[in-house]
């Protein structure tokens, strides 16, 4: 029984342990985030005129007609969007449908797809403009 105690004690250890590690990581990003904004070469740091729809990760509701949508490397691209997908604030499922390449430099080189949550047919939204920003301004817009 001695030995299940300790096992416990070991185990509750490992996990406090492991939770002190993932804060601390947590905590040294965001300070790290910090630190990088402070210098003005990664601040003001701007990625490709395009954003490449087809590697993009994180979006960003901005208000009910702009979207942030950031690619791969955390380059961040305003989208202003027009049509159904005014006013969503779940950007979770979406896509893009091309009209040519994958870069979408410009109004209408893609439309925007929303998948509703009913697994209905995927709403079609205009994009409007594209805007690449730099780290600043997207960190002005996006403050999560």
């Amino acid at each position: 029984m001695p030995q299940v105690k300790n096992g416990l004690k070991t185990l509750l250890l490992s996990g406090a342990l492991a939770g002190l590690a993932a804060a601390a990581v947590v905590a040294g990003a965001a300070s790290s985030h910090e630190d990088k904004m402070s210098d003005p070469a990664y601040a003001n740091k701007m990625g490709p005129r395009c954003l490449d729809g087809g590697h993009t990760g994180r979006i960003h509701v901005v208000d009910e007609h702009t979207l942030l949508v950031y690619d791969r490397d955390q380059n961040a691209y305003k989208l202003d969007v027009g049509g159904p997908c005014r006013s969503m604030t779940d950007m979770s499922k979406y896509g893009f449908e091309f009209n040519g390449s994958n870069q979408i430099c410009r109004a209408h080189d893609a439309t925007l797809l929303y998948f509703p949550v009913d697994h209905g047919a995927p709403n079609r939204c205009l994009i409007n403009g594209v805007t690449p920003l730099t780290r600043a301004q997207a960190d002005r817009l996006d403050p999560g």
